[in-house]
């Protein structure tokens, strides 16, 4: 009888052993990474990287019109700090052109004055591109443009706008005020000049029709555009010596003027547009004129951003 209880004994113990032995092995992984080793971290929020997205560049925005006016008043102030040989043999040479057509000035206003064609009803109208009414003109092209979508008939109006300023707004102005040349209706020769008093040369009508007239011609390629542009202009200046206002030279010095500012303006305001001058335009620019009027003097500052 106790050999038998022994065996049973036995057998629970036996039991007990492999309850034991299986509890044990069911804490421990089934693929353990070896052992004394260390398993590696689990990757947290923290230290997973998304991978770095490229910056797509911006999309390039022309500056807006009083920035452009102002970039083409620095534009045109600095030009003559970049002229070539070639273009200071030019200016020279107009220069001496103009001083030998002076001295047929008197004959020519008087022959003008006399015996030439008032043009009537076209000769006032035209003339009229020399004053506010070439805003009008300006105007019509931003109208046609907005109604037609046209960016070029839109970029007339505000490159005219631009180059009338400076012609016609500055740079005729300071000349006018500084020669000082005396009209001829004042009957007292083709070289009476009185500084800070006359205001003949050169032709502030003629440069503002011409200024308008070289921002449309130089914007579209039609040889009629480019006539009827012009030509429109030169009755200006015609009708400003017809009336005895200016003598030729004046009217002459005028549309030299408002045709290079003009299409100074149009050339750098399309690289504007097109983005070619971006780094140029977002440079910080000082530009320092003189202001000289009736009874005012001093000096204008200008700082384009």
């Amino acid at each position: 009888m106790r050999k038998a209880h022994s065996g049973r004994g036995g057998v629970l113990a036996a039991l007990l052993v492999c309850v034991a032995s299986a509890l044990a092995n069911a804490q421990l992984p089934a693929e353990a990474p070896g052992m004394g080793e260390t398993p590696p971290p689990v990757p947290t929020a923290s230290t997973v990287e998304a991978p770095a997205l490229a910056e797509e560049p911006l999309p390039y925005r022309p500056p807006s019109f009083p920035k452009m006016v102002l970039l083409d008043v620095g534009h045109v102030a600095a030009s003559p700090f970049h002229w070539s040989g070639r273009d200071w043999l030019l200016v020279s040479a107009s220069t001496a052109a103009v001083a030998t057509l002076s001295l047929a000035d008197e004959s020519l206003s008087n022959a003008a004055r006399e015996r030439g064609p008032a043009l009537g009803f076209v000769g006032d109208t035209l003339e009229g591109l020399g004053d506010g009414r070439s805003f009008v003109l300006l105007g019509g092209f931003y109208l046609a443009g907005l109604i037609g979508r046209d960016s070029k008939a839109k970029n007339v109006f505000f490159d005219g706008l631009s180059a009338s300023l400076i012609a016609s707004g500055m740079i005729t102005p300071l000349v006018s005020t500084l020669v000082g040349r005396e009209r001829p209706t004042q009957d007292m020769g083709g070289y009476a000049f009185h500084p800070f008093e006359g205001r003949a040369f050169p032709s502030g009508h003629t440069s503002q029709a011409f200024a308008v007239a070289s921002v449309i011609a130089t914007s579209y390629d039609q040889l009629w555009v480019k006539v009827a542009a012009y030509g429109a202009a030169s009755v200006t200046a015609y009708r400003r010596v017809q009336r005895g206002k200016h003598f030729p030279t004046d009217v002459v010095v005028g549309a030299v003027i408002g045709t290079a500012v003009g299409r100074s303006v149009v050339h750098f305001n399309s690289k504007l547009r097109s983005g070619e001058k971006a780094k140029e335009s977002s440079r910080a620019r000082l530009t320092i004129l003189p202001v000289l009027g009736d009874g005012t003097y001093g000096l204008s500052a200008t700082l384009s951003f």
